[in-house]
């Protein structure tokens, strides 16, 4: 077993040592050829002073843009959380607790279903819903 890890260790290696050695057709002028396209192809986006314009633009749309008081804010909050408890129950959270305790004491009105697992034909069941 140690030597089969020791082969693995060595394979490693070898393998990593193998990756990081420059492809053999290349000359430093075909290099240089790959690094310059590359460069070009890339060069052809946005340079840093048109990103900077529009930066800029952007800074200037934003502060013209009205800034939400304290109020509003607090006040957005609220019918945020007002409408987000239970969009179906218009009451808020008050009536959404009322309504869960009205479903609490109709399930408890409710008999409980009791199944007899010991029939053959509840085994049955089981057998055939435990085989794919």
């Amino acid at each position: 077993m140690s030597k089969l890890l020791a082969i693995l260790i060595v394979a490693a290696f070898a393998g990593t040592v193998a990756a990081q050695t420059s492809a053999p057709g290349m000359s430093s002028q075909e290099k240089q050829q790959a690094v310059r396209s590359t460069t070009e192809g890339s060069s052809t986006g946005t340079t840093g002073a048109a990103t900077a314009k529009q930066q800029e633009k952007n800074v200037k749309s934003s502060k013209q843009t009205a800034k939400m008081t304290a109020d509003e804010k607090n006040q957005a909050i609220r019918s945020v959380n007002t409408q987000s408890v239970n969009p179906e129950n218009p009451s808020g959270s008050g009536g959404t607790s009322r309504q869960q305790k009205a479903n609490v004491e109709a399930s408890k009105t409710q008999p409980k279903q009791t199944t007899n697992l010991n029939t053959p034909e509840a085994q049955k069941g089981m057998q055939k819903a435990a085989t794919p």
